[in-house]
């Protein structure tokens, strides 16, 4: 790794930063299974191998996980693998409910696991993040919480908050239905047959507000299961609800709201989730690694993101890293414009066409047109390269099928992620001659090695 110095500021060039989703990509087996370690023989020699990996690499590579959990439940699961002595080599930074508060690493390994320190606190999150945020969209996180409590007061609710909406059996009192919080059988109390659910005039529930604690940048609202069978308390959730809104309209915030149905899953409770609005879309993990990929193009880097869900397609889809602007300028005198105007969908299946070599009409005029105006080597030089986790009946091999003959994607099996992230490195490495002359010796020889 080198580095070059502009003005004052160093500027450290060949480096690579990987941002990984956690369940079922870091951490290869399941939280239920590691209450029982007769279950994960595998999980103590993938912590050392892990562990060797990131220490050989320590200069070269920035690691951070990216994860569907909440800090809380990242916090739990962090707690289980320290009591079952699998050392998990903890990340630089984690990012919280897809996309939600990025929180700084303070300690060490060592101090979580040997002395109980738990090295990620509430108070020790990316302040550019947010304040980059709050630039595009004057969302203020704290501000907007004191609202949604003031505004839950204001009509007698009762507001519990809470880590996880998840089992107690895994998370404890973080869940909201632990002891002295949210009923899971509320429910139970409501007038119903066999076709579900009926409507009722006078409220049976408890009148509360549930609020899963999704961090500064991201709001999550639970309501009672009676919430669309009773028309009184439709009105004073509506009136909650509409509360929030008008202040975020007041305020000028840019939000992105989306409700999740009622179901046995969720205990019969729908949720509202509130977040900044990016692009006309929800905040996701596509907003950290977008910012990655930006500087990493200013100073030769490389930035590798890896996922098993649905939750990170939009983070390894090569597609989401060209700008709304950079399209307009491809589509502008195209003869192509079913696939520059079509949904993602379209796109990724004409693209997974090209790759493969179909000879048609269409297919041979969209080839000659993103070979000669640049866009097929954009996609090749940009320094992104994702990995996927083989898992059965993943949406995410649309990508693998579209991609992975590019180099843009890679695919490999549970508790390989080591080996994917050599590889992503390597497929890099042989389209960037200038990274491959500013990484290292060491990561060379880390990356080159069977």
């Amino acid at each position: 790794m080198r580095f070059r110095t502009i003005q004052v500021h160093p500027v450290f060039c060949g480096k690579v930063h990987v941002y990984s989703d956690f369940d079922g990509t870091y951490c290869p087996e399941r939280h239920s299974v590691m209450h029982n370690p007769v279950q994960n023989p595998q999980m103590l020699k993938y912590c050392k191998k892990m562990d060797d990996f990131f220490k050989s690499t320590e200069n070269d590579i920035d690691f951070s996980v990216t994860t569907g959990r909440t800090f809380g439940e990242f916090e739990a699961v962090s707690w289980l693998l320290k009591l079952r002595n699998y050392r998990l080599p903890l990340p630089k930074s984690v990012i919280v409910k897809n996309g939600s508060d990025e929180y700084i690493k303070q300690g060490t390994d060592r101090d979580f696991y040997d002395n109980g320190v738990f090295p990620y606190s509430y108070q020790n999150t990316s302040k550019e993040k947010e304040n980059k945020i709050k630039f595009l969209t004057n969302w203020d996180g704290e501000k907007i919480q004191e609202h949604i409590k003031s505004a839950a007061k204001k009509l007698c609710l009762k507001f519990v908050e809470a880590e996880s909406e998840n089992s107690v059996k895994d998370y404890g009192d973080k869940s909201l239905f632990s002891k002295g919080k949210l009923n899971p059988f509320e429910w139970s109390k409501m007038p119903y047959n066999e076709e579900g659910f009926l409507q009722h005039e006078n409220p049976i529930v408890d009148f509360e507000l549930g609020s899963r604690n999704d961090g500064k940048l991201k709001v999550n609202l639970v309501f009672p299961p009676d919430y669309d069978y009773c028309p009184f308390r439709h009105y004073v959730y509506d009136t909650c609800v509409n509360d929030i809104k008008s202040y975020l309209h007041d305020n000028n915030i840019n939000y992105f709201q989306s409700w999740e149905v009622a179901n046995r899953k969720n205990h019969f409770r729908k949720s509202l989730t509130i977040t900044p609005k990016i692009d006309d879309k929800e905040l996701t993990k596509v907003f950290d690694t977008k910012e990655a990929v930006a500087d990493a193009i200013k100073n030769n880097n490389l930035v590798i993101v890896a996922g098993d869900g649905s939750n990170d397609f939009e983070m390894l889809n090569p597609l989401e890293y060209i700008s709304k602007q950079e399209w307009e300028q491809y589509a502008a005198n195209t003869s192509c414009p079913e696939f520059f105007y079509g949904d993602m969908r379209k796109k990724l299946r004409d693209l997974r066409h090209l790759y493969k070599g179909y000879d048609t009409e269409y297919i041979n005029d969209l080839r000659n047109e993103l070979t000669e105006n640049g866009f097929l080597e954009k996609l090749e030089e940009m320094p992104l390269v994702g990995i996927v986790v083989k898992k059965g009946n993943s949406n995410l091999q649309k990508l693998v099928d579209t991609f992975s003959r590019s180099g843009k994607i890679i695919e490999v099996e549970n508790g390989q992620l080591d080996e994917g992230i050599k590889r992503a490195i390597r497929n890099y490495m042989n389209i960037n001659n200038n990274f491959k002359i500013d990484m290292t010796e060491n990561l060379r020889k880390i990356v080159e090695s069977n």
